[in-house]
C-alpha cells in the first residue's frame, strides 16, 4: 500500500527517533542499520529537512534529527511527504466517476479499508510504531 520511498522514510524516522540521546543521527548509520541504500536515503533524508520535518547539521558531530517528538509526528505527516497515503479513496479500478453516489463494484468493498488505512496514519505516531523489524529484509530459503 506504500510506496518503496515511502517505506524507506518510514524506516529512517523510525530509526532517527529509536535513538538514545539528544545527537543527531548520521545518514550512514541510518542506512546501515535500515537497509535503505545511502543515495536512496540522502534524497529521502533531504526532502524531509526541506518539508521541516528533520533537521540536518553538517561536518564532526552531525547529522539528522527529528525537529518535534516523536510523539507529536503522526505517521500522514512523515509519508505524505513521500506518497499521496491519503488519495487511498480513490477507486481502485481507476474509475474517475465512482462515489458513493455511482459506486462500482468493488466500491463497497474498499470503502472501509481506505477509510480504516486513513484512521490509522491519522491517528498514529512515530513513537508508537517503535523499531521492530527495520532492518534489511531477509530473503526466506526455499
Amino acid at each position: 500500500m506504500l510506496s518503496v520511498t515511502a517505506q524507506y522514510a518510514l524506516r529512517a524516522f523510525a530509526f532517527i527517533a529509536g535513538q538514545t540521546g539528544d545527537g543527531p543521527v548520521l545518514a550512514k548509520d541510518i542506512a546501515a542499520k535500515t537497509g535503505v541504500p545511502a543515495q536512496y536515503l540522502s534524497r529521502i533524508l533531504n526532502n524531509a529537512v526541506r518539508a521541516g520535518m528533520l533537521e540536518s547539521t553538517r561536518g564532526v558531530g552531525g547529522g539528522f534529527r527529528l525537529t518535534r517528538p516523536s510523539e507529536k509526528i503522526k505517521l500522514v505527516d512523515i509519508l505524505s511527504l513521500y506518497d499521496d497515503v491519503l488519495d487511498r479513496a480513490s477507486c481502485p479500478f481507476g474509475q474517475p466517476r465512482c462515489n458513493d453516489d455511482h459506486p462500482c463494484g468493488f466500491h463497497d468493498h474498499w470503502k472501509p479499508i481506505s477509510i480504516a488505512f486513513r484512521q490509522m496514519l491519522e491517528n498514529t505516531t512515530l513513537n508508537e510504531v517503535g523499531m521492530e523489524g527495520l532492518g534489511p529484509r531477509r530473503r526466506r530459503k526455499p
